[in-house]
């Protein structure tokens, strides 16, 4: 049983009522054919989620790595808000509890990873260089292990990537941004993609096919059937971040996707033939949410888009009762039917957030409002649990 949203409420949340304002506006979703807004999308998914909180995280907490070990959620190397410490902790999905772990042994901030079933991966970051990580338990023993480093071209770090395990074989490392400069000023080229052949003691990281989207950060990974999919993303165009600097405070307009724009396109990734294959665009564009991959057929893609979403709450500096987030929409693709479908909006919309599927809910911790609270980071525990349509299929 999961604890009541009336315990979860913080100075800037109103959890009871956002829930049941979610509540309400999923039905009005579920009434608003997908198909009225977007051509050639599905209108019937496969499934609905139900929303409620857990217990919230012991700091606010975004951009880091979250693995499943049985009943337990692993959450480390995130950028721990407002004192950037270096922890980690196991949320018990059973208690509701959180108890603190022995941190990564480096300290890094907005990193990239993954996990297996054999355990949660740490590769690169901002301040993280080379070095990968693994982190895997032994009854009630948890132990940090280092893996084979990235080439000596990473040294600088990267921020912003994708990673994925593909067939339980392949640790995959795909786009980000170098370190250094914030996103928005970007202009490093591109980074080399790689891969690394996890069952190969001697295996050293690989170069992958080049990303057929060009340069490229934020992009949404979710891996299925032996395949690694990637969507959408950001990346900033060096004129209309210009123009965005400028032509708001001299003519009050705003310029497109604040000057970064964001893009639709996916693709799917073969280790095995180091092939990239082109698939079906998102219906609008998406960047800086995570994936959940459901019956090795729906990747789930939980937010984000180029828009700003409220919920009852507070903001600093501000008298008006409202919390401030990013995209909440989530959409599901469907790998049989090469399309997607809408399964409506998250409890909050949060970025930078990993989720987690774990029997039959969904898992979401901290994550990148814009409300302006604890350094633009949360502390909220969403949960959604999955009800089936079987029907839809």
């Amino acid at each position: 049983m999961h604890r009541n949203t009336k315990t979860t409420a913080t100075e800037w949340r109103d959890d009871d009522v956002n829930i049941e304002g979610v509540r309400e506006l999923n039905r009005v979703y579920e009434r608003i054919p997908f198909s009225r807004e977007y051509e050639g999308v599905l209108d019937l998914p496969p499934l609905k989620l139900e929303w409620s909180t857990g217990a919230n995280l012991p700091v606010a907490w975004k951009g880091g790595v979250a693995g499943s070990f049985g009943d337990t959620i692993v959450l480390a190397v995130g950028m721990w808000m407002p004192d950037r410490l270096n922890v980690a902790y196991a949320y018990d999905t059973q208690t509701d509890a959180y108890t603190e772990l022995p941190p990564c042994p480096v300290e890094t901030q907005y990193t990239q990873g993954t996990y297996d079933d054999s355990g949660m991966y740490v590769v690169g970051g901002r301040a993280f260089g080379r070095q990968v990580w693994k982190l895997t338990r032994h009854g009630e023993d948890w132990k940090w292990t280092a893996l084979v480093p990235l080439p000596s071209s990473e040294i600088p770090g990267r921020w912003l990537a994708g990673c994925g395990v593909v067939s339980g074989r392949w640790l995959c490392l795909v786009s980000g941004t170098p370190g250094g400069k914030p996103s928005e000023q970007r202009d490093a080229p591109q980074l080399q993609d790689w891969k690394l052949l996890l069952d190969d003691p001697n295996a050293e990281w690989e170069p992958m096919a080049p990303y057929p989207g060009g340069p490229r950060a934020l992009v949404t990974v979710g891996v299925a059937r032996e395949g690694l999919y990637v969507f959408g993303g950001s990346h900033p165009d060096p004129v209309l971040r210009s123009l965005a600097l400028t032509l708001p405070g001299k003519y009050g307009i705003e310029v497109p996707y604040n000057g970064v724009p964001n893009y639709r396109d996916v693709y799917r990734y073969d280790p095995e033939t180091d092939e990239w294959t082109s698939l079906r665009n998102l219906p609008f564009p998406m960047f800086s949410g995570d994936a959940v991959t459901l019956d090795e057929r729906y990747i789930m893609l939980m937010g984000s888009a180029d828009v700003r979403t409220r919920r009852r709450g507070k903001t600093i500096n501000s008298d008006a009762r409202v919390w401030r987030g990013y995209g909440d929409m989530i959409l599901c693709y469907d790998i049989e039917q090469d399309n997607y479908s809408r399964i409506g909006v998250m409890a909050y919309g949060v970025a930078t957030a990993p989720w987690i599927h774990h029997t039959g809910r969904l898992y979401s911790f901290g994550g990148e409002p814009t409300h302006g609270y604890n350094a633009n980071t949360e502390n909220v525990l969403q949960i959604g649990t999955i009800h089936w349509d079987r029907a839809s299929e």
